[in-house]
């Protein structure tokens, strides 16, 4: 009797069988999904690595400019960035993404030893470039300009 009874019911109004219960259960991953009052996806923790277009529009709409300090690309040119690295366990929770123009996307992936993090408000990061910046024409071996004198031109 117990395996007819209805187990669950759907958001069309419609009851699931148990049978049907049982076999999502068996053939399905569990996804944790945190939706705003309207219904839009704002958490997904690791279930999945992009951001929803829901998270895209909060996060635009929390920073101004990519999230780190000093640079000025506005977030809606930037790509949606996860304050820890995915592929280090970061999650896709709205409260750690954030706009990253993508050179500052790339580089905090490549060396995150080079920013800290810091939080700007209740639920807003934002990063620090700690590292010494160096410009095109600087050898990384010596520090020294590596195409010679740098002649800027002069304005007249």
């Amino acid at each position: 009797m117990d395996r007819l009874v209805p187990g669950l019911l759907l958001a069309t109004g419609h009851l699931l069988p148990v049978r049907e219960i049982h076999r999502l259960a068996r053939t399905s991953s569990l996804v944790r999904l945190v939706m705003d009052a309207d219904g839009q996806v704002l958490d997904m923790g690791r279930a999945v690595r992009l951001a929803t277009k829901a998270q895209r529009k909060a996060a635009f709409a929390r920073y101004a400019t990519c999230w780190v300090q000093g640079c000025p690309l506005p977030a809606t040119m930037c790509q949606i960035d996860h304050a820890d690295n995915w592929s280090d366990g970061g999650r896709t929770d709205l409260r750690l993404l954030g706009p990253a123009c993508q050179f500052h996307n790339r580089d905090r992936y490549r060396r995150p030893h080079l920013y800290q993090r810091r939080k700007t408000g209740k639920d807003r990061l934002a990063f620090t470039y700690t590292g010494t910046h160096t410009s095109r024409n600087t050898d990384r071996n010596t520090g020294r300009n590596a195409g010679g004198p740098i002649n800027h031109p002069t304005r007249t």
